[in-house]
């Protein structure tokens, strides 16, 4: 009888664990998709490794506008050791010409309805990259632009440390977290197709983005009208290193 009452209770407690694990994804999607609070700040980092992997796609939970400007992923590289790039031309760096990611994947899709999300890469990275740099104050922006070839912190801190939790209000540094998840994003996706384009010895990568911003219909025709480009500029990084299993699954 005894035995027969716990495989009784069995299916009962299986429900109420499900549904708390369901309610407590629910009550985070809540928390994640809307406005900024002081509760969704005090649940970071947690709730963007809970819903954000390192190739975030950016999901989002409303449809986007239609586009206003052109977005542009360009990058270029050091093509000499790491010693000799952070010394610069004058010390015999080599350096690639810019290469035109978005345009490349353009390409790939004109025409084909039935493009992936690999041909969309760029792009999404792009527009997440963007939000996250125009979002922190203009001295956060100018570190991020900074060259950092010796692998140092871009803000000069470990973000997860205690450090940086005593030297930076909590909105604050929420931002630098979000920024440097993606900026880790875009050097990555920077690498990997660099390794495509100049081998695999290069040493340093450079990404910027670049927003044209779409002449409106009834000013096509006036040279005067055009707007002129805007800029987010990631300075000079290391390559980052990938395992096999991230390998593989990029080519």
């Amino acid at each position: 009888m005894k035995k027969k009452r716990r495989l009784g209770l069995f299916p009962g407690i299986v429900l109420i664990v499900g549904a708390l694990i369901v309610c407590g994804h629910l009550l985070a999607t809540a928390a994640f998709t809307g406005p900024q609070t002081p509760l969704k700040s005090s649940l970071q980092p947690a709730l963007n490794k809970y819903f954000l992997g390192p190739l975030d796609q950016g999901w989002s939970l409303f449809a986007p506008g239609p586009y206003s400007q052109d977005e542009q992923f360009l990058i270029r590289a050091c093509l000499s050791s790491a010693e000799v790039c952070a010394g610069g031309e004058s010390a015999g760096a080599e350096f690639s010409d810019w290469h035109n990611m978005t345009a490349e994947e353009q390409e790939a899709i004109l025409y084909n309805i039935f493009a992936n999300r690999e041909t969309r890469q760029s792009k999404a990275v792009h527009g997440r990259l963007w939000s996250a740099n125009t979002a922190m104050n203009e001295e956060n922006q100018e570190r991020a632009s900074g060259n950092h070839v010796d692998g140092t912190p871009v803000f000069g801190v470990d973000l997860y440390s205690d450090e940086a939790t005593e030297a930076f209000p909590a909105g604050e540094l929420n931002q630098m977290r979000t920024y440097q998840r993606l900026e880790n994003a875009a050097v990555g996706l920077a690498t990997l197709r660099g390794q495509e384009l100049w081998g695999e010895d290069f040493s340093m990568v450079e990404v910027r983005l670049r927003r044209d911003p779409i002449t409106p219909f009834a000013s096509r025709f006036d040279e005067e009208s055009e707007p002129s480009s805007q800029w987010v500029k990631v300075g000079w990084r290391p390559v980052q290193q990938f395992d096999e299993e991230v390998l593989a699954a990029w080519r």
